[in-house]
């Protein structure tokens, strides 16, 4: 990374940071789409939840209320 952008400060430290948040959000969202009232919608690349459905499961998941409109 260096040698091809010597200039983007980017090192082992920050890519394997990106890669754990990566596999943690995808885990997340995973169980998620695991449950009936879950869908996808694949054009968007967003959850598919009804308004209450989604109220109620953040009520008791508040650190996945930002996957809503992500």
């Amino acid at each position: 990374m260096q040698v091809l952008f010597p200039q983007a400060c980017i090192n082992e430290i920050h890519i394997e940071g990106r890669i754990k948040k990566w596999k943690s959000d995808y885990h997340k969202l995973d169980a998620m789409l695991r449950r009936p009232e879950f869908g996808w919608n694949r054009n968007e690349n967003k959850l598919l939840v009804e308004n209450e459905v989604w109220n109620a499961f953040v009520q008791d998941h508040q650190h996945l209320r930002h996957f809503r409109d992500r």
